[in-house]
């Protein structure tokens, strides 16, 4: 089961197909900044503002950074730095930091570090506090022990609805009819499985939604989770109701209570477009001077574009081909079906892995016989190469007869109300 769209995913990965990349709405540039100060350097006491206590310093991590080496440059000594990283080790690893996330520092009046806040994603943060412990230390200050803890972010959620209609491009018609952005891409990561993002939109293509939203101190944050979800593509409708079953396992349905997921997904790779097709007849390479056939399709996409496994499977072959495939990754999803990836700049997976749908496993590039950078997806059943834009896949789970009265309760309820969104 794949991971609710509130969870901070990284379904930004999934939707590159929609021409935009996110930046951390939550990111402030620069790599240091103090409160109330011009003087990144300054460090100063923590102030508080309408009830909330603002940091001394805030750090923007940047590429290769680490963790010591950022409290040495914000005046922490590296025996407290230590301190705090061991402290830590527990609730969470500060060595794991990541580039473009923040940490805030809160220090008293006499400039001595109290508290330090670290964002780990949408859903909890790191908070490492100090507690006073009678005792003396070596430089005549009162020994520290610190407290590290994850915190939920106390969000207020308030249940809203959005809806827009298509004109050339999803991703910026909804912005220009006031979507926020990161809602638009759970929109498309929801119905993935349903609607080719980069192929099957029409303009008069729209949808609507029923989503909780996120505040902060009476500020809207960012979108939660998705409620339910109409999305009309060509003429036909696409529905997505959010579902807890009887056992606490969370999902997305359609309107008659099958998963809304399928066991493949519409594309390995954000592509720009399809440069070649499939075909069981011989074409002309005209770089090669041959005539091949051309059992699969070719996704045409920028060098290190990541390639996600369409199902979940074994990763069968992964390395070069002799074949003029250059770098290969095969998985066995099922007795039925396996697929190839192939001309791969970077393969980042092992014979033997297990691997979940969406999981990156390469990178697109031009390796083997190959005349510029693009992906050579092949859908293999029963040993037959196919072509997977005419596959009936199979589909996803369905709910039992023990969950149908709750679910139909639920379809009946929000069915109404996307059909009063206007």
């Amino acid at each position: 089961m794949r991971t609710l769209l509130s969870s901070g995913k990284v379904r930004i990965i999934t939707l590159l197909i929609l021409l935009v990349a996110i930046t951390g709405a939550f990111f402030i540039s620069g790599r240091i900044s103090t409160t109330g100060s011009k003087n990144s350097d300054l460090v100063g006491t923590s102030e508080v503002k309408a009830g909330v206590e603002l940091p001394s310093q805030t750090i923007v991590i940047g590429d290769g950074e680490t963790f010591g080496v950022l409290m040495a440059d914000s005046g922490v000594s590296g025996t407290e730095a230590q301190d705090i990283l061991t402290a830590s080790q527990e609730a969470y690893d500060l060595s794991t930091i990541r580039a473009g996330k923040k940490i805030d520092l809160y220090r008293d009046e006499a400039s001595v570090l109290k508290k330090l806040i670290y964002k780990i994603n949408t859903e909890e943060y790191l908070q490492v506090t100090r507690n006073e412990k009678d005792g003396i230390g070596n430089s005549d200050q009162p020994l520290a022990v610190w407290k590290a803890e994850k915190i939920k972010i106390p969000y207020e959620v308030k249940i809203q609805t959005a809806q827009a209609t298509v004109k050339d491009i999803l991703y910026t018609s909804a912005l220009e009819q006031g979507i926020d952005e990161l809602l638009v891409l759970d929109i498309a990561d929801l119905f993935q499985w349903q609607v080719d993002f980069a192929l099957d939109i029409r303009n008069g293509d729209s949808f609507k939604v029923i989503y909780e939203a996120r505040y902060l101190d009476g500020q809207y944050v960012m979108p939660g989770k998705i409620i339910a979800a109409e999305f009309s593509n060509q003429g036909q409708s696409y529905y997505a109701y959010h579902f807890t079953d009887a056992t606490g396992e969370e999902a997305y349905y359609d309107q008659d209570g099958n998963s809304t997921e399928k066991m493949f997904l519409k594309a390995p790779v954000a592509f720009r477009y399809i440069s070649s097709g499939f075909t069981t007849g011989k074409r002309y390479v005209r770089a090669f001077n041959v005539y091949t056939g051309h059992r699969a399709i070719d996704y045409a996409a920028s060098s290190g574009t990541p390639i996600r496994a369409t199902a979940d499977g074994t990763v069968s072959q992964a390395g070069w081909s002799k074949a003029g495939y250059g770098n290969l990754t095969s998985i066995r999803h099922n007795a039925t079906y396996s697929t190839n990836y192939a001309h791969q700049s970077k393969i980042i997976v092992k014979v033997g892995q297990k691997l979940k749908q969406g999981q990156t496993i390469g990178y697109v590039g031009s390796t083997g016989f190959s005349t510029g950078p693009h992906l050579h997806y092949e859908m293999v059943k029963n040993g037959v190469k196919i072509n997977p834009q005419l596959e009936i896949l199979p589909p996803g789970k369905t709910l039992t007869a023990s969950n149908r009265p709750a679910f139909e309760e639920t379809v009946k309820k929000y069915s109404a109300e996307l059909e009063s969104v206007k």
